[in-house]
């Protein structure tokens, strides 16, 4: 059986800024509501595969996109027709919509981020390779490119140019962070569906980089580690309970946030996790207490790269991996599976601003005391960033060994 690839780019580093033109949406007819639509499905989706990530990681550190995997995996589920689209459709939490729900809810969130004067930059991209001469059904086409805003291409996959220009598409989506998204293209490979993600964003509150310092990070209790850290005291969105402390640090215009989950001392990654789910995320997210908090955080650097099969098979998609996958409506008479899906990230965080992947929820109870609190990120963290205004959760990660990493 042929196959395709989803390829997910993540990159959050800290130069270039998005493009001020208006996208053409084609023919696509949404709300501009329609995004909420999405919301709770990408924030489900990113919790249940955060929860096979760290059990299968391979790597110290996770860092990656859910709004990237669950966008990509959106367009592939327009081609999927009877188990197949019932299962990717249980995998992206949309059970309850149509195909065409998610389109508008998605190209309701791509207009958004154009419309929004966001102080941060936040550039989505989508393209489709076709394999020149392989029936890819009208519909399928058009409809990746008016409600994804796709670049679609079709190519000659024998030509060893084609592998160039796609991974040129990549890097020049990325600015040049992810230079070889793919090593050659393979005799039965009839598409690549690729989805670049990019976010740059200066702290509301910038760190001084005179106030930094070098510090021990315990990556264990017997593996010191040491860091530049960086730290201030300012009024934050706060609150703690036994288990963990929680600080809101926002971007500039407030539309964006990273927020960091410390394990206080005793406790564990291992144990938050015990106790994170998407409806605890929900219930406790908006209970922060603004209050003064003196912070210290590493500065960090770090990449991560995975393949997603496994994860999404048990996930509940394996149909879609196999020679029992129906996307008929992707391509005449079907014939094709999912072969890879890849995922590549980096980011970076300093005292200007981040690049960042996160997501959380944990049961938590607010503290009512005046008194200023210190909140010292010397040892492993979760971190989020979040668009505040739709609640979606664009990135998740842990980080267990800061340091200083390039891809």
């Amino acid at each position: 059986m042929k196959g395709f690839y989803l390829i997910l780019s993540l990159i959050l580093f800290l130069t270039g800024c998005g493009s001020s033109s208006s996208p053409d949406f084609g023919s696509a007819k949404f709300g501009k509501d329609d995004y909420k639509m999405i919301t709770e499905a990408n924030n489900r989706f990113a919790f249940k595969l955060l929860d096979e990530l760290i059990k299968n990681k391979e790597e110290q550190n996770t860092f990656f996109s859910p709004f990237s995997i669950h966008s990509a995996l959106s367009m592939t589920f327009n081609g999927a027709a009877s188990d197949t689209q019932k299962e990717l459709a249980k995998v992206l939490q949309v059970s309850d919509y149509e195909p065409s729900d998610i389109n508008r809810a998605y190209a309701s969130f791509l207009s958004r981020t154009y419309e929004r004067n966001y102080e941060a930059t936040l550039n989505i991209a989508n393209s489709l390779w076709l394999k020149e001469g392989s029936p890819f059904l009208e519909d399928f086409v058009k409809k990746t490119e008016d409600y994804y805003l796709a670049k679609v291409s079709e190519m000659d996959f024998s030509d060893p140019k084609t592998t160039d220009e796609i991974n040129q598409w990549v890097k020049q989506k990325t600015n040049g962070k992810i230079e070889k998204m793919i090593e050659n293209i393979e005799s039965n490979t009839v598409a690549y569906l690729i989805n670049a993600i990019y976010f740059y964003g200066e702290w509301d509150h910038s760190f001084d980089e005179k106030q930094t310092f070098e510090d021990t990070f315990y990556v264990s209790t017997d593996q010191p580690q040491k860091l530049p850290f960086m730290r201030q005291t300012n009024e934050f969105k706060y609150f703690e309970d036994e288990l963990v402390q929680v600080i809101d640090l926002p971007y500039k215009d407030n539309e964006l946030s990273m927020i960091v989950i410390l394990p206080k001392e005793g406790a564990s990654l291992d144990d938050f996790y015990q106790r994170l789910t998407y409806d605890q995320w929900v219930n406790r997210i908006n209970q922060f207490n603004k209050q003064e908090v003196s912070i210290t955080l590493p500065k960090f650097k770090m990449d991560y790269s995975t393949n997603l099969n496994d994860s999404l098979i048990n996930l509940g998609m394996p149909s879609a991996f196999s020679g029992n996958a129906d996307f008929s409506r992707m391509v005449e008479n079907g014939g094709v599976c999912i072969d890879e899906i890849l995922h590549k990230s980096y980011i970076e965080v300093n005292e200007k601003g981040t690049e960042a992947a996160a997501a959380t929820s944990v049961e938590i109870e607010e503290t009512a005391s005046p008194v200023m609190k210190i909140m010292n990120v010397n040892h492993p963290f979760f971190f989020v960033i979040l668009d505040n205004e739709s609640g979606i959760i664009l990135f998740m990660g842990e980080v267990h060994s800061p340091e200083y990493r390039y891809i």
